[in-house]
């Protein structure tokens, strides 16, 4: 366990978070886990930014991390549709960052279509999604639907932004069918696109969600740490380890 590779969620945790008083900064506790010789990887649902742009509000924060370490749910849905490797006729209803995404990992495959005539959705946050457009996709001829992600808001501060979740479920009615979720808690960015250099069972999930981060980590054989955020959904499966402070991790896994 010296060595366990350690997977972080971002919101809530190392971003939008308050330390409680008196206790070690995120950057000073990482910074300590990474000497300790504990891999570290950065795993979000967000698909509205990519890998650089998560190191730059990480280092913003106090954090220094490798765009390498950092795994976005545009690069999971971007890695299964390469990994499927047929053509697609793609309609994405999200932001720019995912379109970007998706055109650098598999552009040879995809090609750009209207609504109606896509193959293949891929749905996100998407606070401009209008009528006429689901209007449109609701004509399409049973396309695959692929979601990132089910979130209905993150924590900032003292703020909750919207999620995906709300424009998945928009989507999936108009579609009549259910997607196909790649984000939390799906364990597949975990056992088919993170670079891990020891088994899943070795690894640790650190995040502030029962429901997607606790999950994640039962559905894929790993261990889990909840920290603490004051408004725990209820429900999900249970930690192995609850802590109030990132700091609480040191005696937890550098013994």
């Amino acid at each position: 366990m010296a060595y366990a590779p350690l997977i972080f969620d971002l919101h809530g945790v190392l971003l939008g978070r308050r330390e409680p008083a008196g206790r070690q900064p995120a950057g000073e506790v990482l910074r300590q886990l990474r000497a300790a010789g504990h891999p570290l990887r950065f795993l979000t649902n967000s698909s509205s930014v990519g890998r650089q742009q998560v190191a730059k509000q990480l280092a913003s924060a106090g954090i220094e991390a490798d765009a390498g370490e950092v795994y976005t749910a545009a690069m999971t849905v971007a890695h299964y549709l390469r990994r499927c490797g047929r053509p697609r006729k793609l309609f994405v209803v999200g932001s720019d960052a995912l379109r970007a995404e998706l055109d650098a990992m598999c552009g040879g495959l995809l090609s750009w279509a209207a609504p109606e005539e896509a193959d293949t959705v891929v749905a996100s946050r998407d606070p401009a999604l209008d009528d006429e457009t689901l209007r449109r996709l609701a004509r399409a001829a049973q396309p695959q639907l692929i979601a990132t992600c089910r979130d209905l808001g993150f924590p900032d501060g003292d703020r909750i932004h919207p999620g995906p979740g709300q424009t998945v479920a928009r989507v999936e009615q108009a579609l009549d069918a259910q997607a196909l979720v790649l984000g939390k808690p799906n364990p597949y960015a975990l056992a088919s696109v993170m670079d891990l250099p020891a088994p899943l069972s070795d690894c640790v999930v650190i995040g502030d969600s029962p429901l997607q981060d606790v999950a994640l980590a039962r559905n894929a054989g790993a261990k889990a740490v909840l920290v603490a955020s004051g408004g725990d959904a209820p429900g999900g499966p249970a930690p192995d380890w609850r802590i109030d402070a990132i700091d609480q991790l040191l005696p937890l896994l550098c013994r």
